[in-house]
């Protein structure tokens, strides 16, 4: 199998690693800038060209788009007009347009295509899905989310500012970065009605928005908050979800997932920790399954085209 990563960064680079730990032999890269190149063909073996052109990609099985996020879906659809299955970094894009012509496109072409959600792929998130489909606390009827962390900490070897979370030329901005509406909608179904509030605390030297706090209320009669940022000085990750039978709480800071049943009067935590790198290997482990046999993704794109309108409602509020 031959595949290429669009953007070296951070997370083209664990993408591009575990392509390799799982046995693709011909990877190859494409970023703009040489030092990522160098390291590119240093760690990984494989070429790495400048740039994204046709002949590039020809002959590619599978195309990674990990670049900023504006260049999302303009990648995408020149991989897919070749016939390259895509896996492509979340968000989606950074507004709705050529989003349906790259559906039809990988319809028209019956090609694979999974968008970023390693936290689907993590223990926590796969107990919580199953408890939920069990209706192991009965009726859901809220959750509240929060999740945040400074970002200079997120990648401390290089300078924050010039990254494209801090960059709304490059489509940055907590409100694209977030996870959790993705989670959010896998877990509880579709949203009726979205609001909330995005702001730029001043706290950073960035030009996008650090801090959004949104009220959801899904199909399904789950009302859910969300509070995402850039600003907490230790990285929280927490999901709190109750129902009329009982409570399901994560928390990435004790690594414990705890279930209380209110019939029995008891509570029962389990220890959902492992190497963070797992959840990783388990996504770029059904991107290869979903490339050789198309099957079907856990993440599809219309999937992700919702819960893209979703953020860009949010972002309108800044």
């Amino acid at each position: 199998m031959k595949a290429v990563v669009f953007g070296l960064g951070s997370i083209g680079m664990r993408h591009a690693r575990n392509l390799k730990k799982l046995g693709v032999n011909e990877i190859s890269g494409v970023d703009p800038t040489g030092e990522r190149r160098d390291r590119f063909l240093s760690e990984i073996g494989g070429e790495a060209y400048p740039g994204g052109d046709h002949s590039v990609i020809r002959g590619v099985d599978l195309a990674v788009i990990a670049s900023p996020n504006r260049f999302h879906i303009k990648q995408a659809q020149m991989c897919a007009e070749l016939g390259i299955c895509l896996f492509i970094e979340k968000p989606l894009g950074v507004s709705s347009s050529g989003i349906d012509q790259l559906v039809r496109t990988i319809g028209e072409k019956n090609l694979f295509a999974h968008v970023g959600s390693n936290w689907k792929f993590h223990p926590a998130f796969i107990r919580m899905k199953e408890l939920l489909d069990q209706a192991a606390i009965g009726t859901v009827v809220g959750a509240q989310v929060l999740a945040g962390q400074w970002l200079p900490d997120w990648h401390p070897w290089e300078d924050y500012r010039h990254g494209y979370s801090a960059r709304a030329d490059l489509g940055g901005g907590v409100v694209l970065d977030t996870h959790e509406l993705d989670y959010l909608t896998w877990l509880f179904g579709d949203v009726s009605e979205i609001s909330g509030f995005v702001h730029h605390s001043a706290c950073l030297e960035i030009d996008t928005e650090d801090v959004v706090c949104a009220c959801l209320r899904f199909e399904s009669g789950v009302l859910a908050t969300l509070q995402a940022d850039y600003i907490q000085r230790s990285y929280q990750r927490r999901y709190h979800i109750f129902g009329d039978n009982g409570t399901i709480i994560w928390d990435i800071r004790t690594n414990k997932l705890s279930v209380y049943d209110a019939a029995s009067g008891t509570e029962i935590v389990e220890d959902v920790s492992e190497d963070i790198n797992e959840m990783y290997v388990r996504q770029m482990t059904h991107v290869l399954d979903g490339v050789r046999h198309n099957v079907e993704p856990v993440t599809p794109l219309k999937h992700s085209s919702k819960v893209l309108k979703l953020q860009l409602r949010l972002k309108q509020n800044g």
